[in-house]
Parts: C-alpha cells; structure tokens; sequence
C-alpha cells in the first residue's frame, strides 16, 4: 500500500502519483546538525553531504523537490505518515527501521565504533544516566541494552543536558564531529567509553511500497556508475 505523501499547496492526504512529473513537488524531511551529512551554513541554509547527493538525484530522477526541517524523531514516523515523501539525514539503516519504512540504496558508510562522552569521573553506561536523541540508533542501542537514559527532541538539548549535569553521559555521532570539538572542551568532557552498534550504512526512507523508491535507487545507480557519489564522499569526509 503507498502511503498519502504531503505535497506543497495540495490537499493533505492527497496520495503522490507521476513521480517524474515535476509539476509534482516532492516534500524531503530532514534534520540538520549533523556535519558533514546534513547542517545549516552561516545563511541557515541546509547543507552538506547529503544534501549535494538529495539535489543530485532530484535533477536526475527529474523531480520537483522542496526540504522541511524536523527534529530527527519525527522523520521516519513522518514519511510513514505521508508528512514526508523522503527523508534523509544520517538516517542509518537497522533491520528494526526496516519493518517500518523502504530504504534506498545506502550511499554512504558508517563507523560502528559510538562513544559516550562526559566528565572523567562519570560512571560507566550500566550504571549512568545517558543524555540521547530521540529516534536514534543510539537511542535504540540504550533501550536494547536496558540502560537508564533520557531522550531528547535535539542533540543541542543533548549536550546541554550533559553540560549542565542533569545527566552523567551522553551517547551520540560525536567521535567525528569537528562541531563537537570546541564544546567538549569548553566544558571539560571527554570520550569515556565506546560501544559497536552495527548498521548497513545511510540512505534515504520512503514509506512502505511507495514506488518513488525506484527512481531514487535509479538515480543513485546512475551517480555511482559515473563517479558522482565517489567525488562528493571525497569532497566530504576526505
């Protein structure tokens, strides 16, 4: 079943038909402080990795693609809702999101190696109370392992959490994050320990059985083939 997917001006609810018409806009949900995936450049404008791969395929797949921000937590429940036609973002693909959306083609690798960051006296995870982003992996992963933590909407609330020791950890993408740097050491953190939470990288979700996903794999076929994923994972993360 194709879900209803949210187009700009139209009637909610109305469900996307004729993909590569681009009188057809397609809404794409993202969040944003993520470097070098996803963040927003000194005129807030959205930027980065994932963002230079969107507009790409979008001119391939010839489609009329609008952004909308959201906190991480909403994406993939957006999308399957129909706020979202696609979402991205370091989304990082795990059987568990799976059975709730359809994933492109991953595009881009991940390190399974996460850290928890605090002060040096902090306890270890099991007995700690981690500050997390809502709808993470790293979320998951706490849940899974059934450790004590506290969600928030945002990785800035995140870090505040841990700065303002409400919380003993925090556990996210920090490792490398030049963004993060200066934070940390502001206010005397560090990386205290580190846990493997494994993914099959990052791509792109669409709800279940929406057949945009067909040019979107198209187009990322297309931009592997001739070089343009590999010059844009170089201009990066090289």
């Amino acid at each position: 079943m194709v879900c209803a997917g949210t187009m700009a001006g139209a009637v909610a609810g109305l469900v996307l038909a004729g993909y590569g018409d681009a009188t057809a806009p397609v809404l794409i949900g993202t969040d944003a402080p993520f470097p070098a995936y996803t963040y927003l450049d000194a005129d807030g404008v959205i930027t980065g990795f994932e963002r230079d791969v969107m507009d790409e395929v979008c001119v391939r797949a010839v489609l009329d693609c609008r952004w909308k921000m959201a906190v991480f937590g909403e994406l993939v429940p957006g999308v399957m809702a129909g706020r979202f036609d696609i979402v991205l973002g370091g989304i990082a693909v795990t059987d568990e999101r799976r059975l709730q959306v359809d994933f492109t083609q991953s595009y881009h690798s991940t390190d399974p190696e996460e850290w928890y960051i605090g002060h040096a006296n902090a306890p270890m995870p099991s007995l700690a109370l981690t500050a997390v982003q809502s709808g993470t992996v790293h979320e998951a992963h706490l849940q899974r392992l059934g450790y004590r933590h506290v969600g928030f909407a945002t990785e800035a609330e995140v870090l505040a959490a841990l700065a303002g020791g409400t919380t003993d950890l925090a556990l996210g993408p920090f490792q490398s994050r030049a963004d993060i740097q200066s934070f940390m050491v502001e206010n005397g953190l560090d990386y205290l320990y580190s846990d493997l939470i494994p993914d099959d990288g990052v791509a792109m979700a669409v709800c279940k059985g929406n057949p945009l996903l067909d040019s979107l794999d198209a187009a990322l076929d297309a931009m592997r083939a001739d070089g343009t994923l590999a010059a844009l994972e170089f201009r990066w993360f090289e």
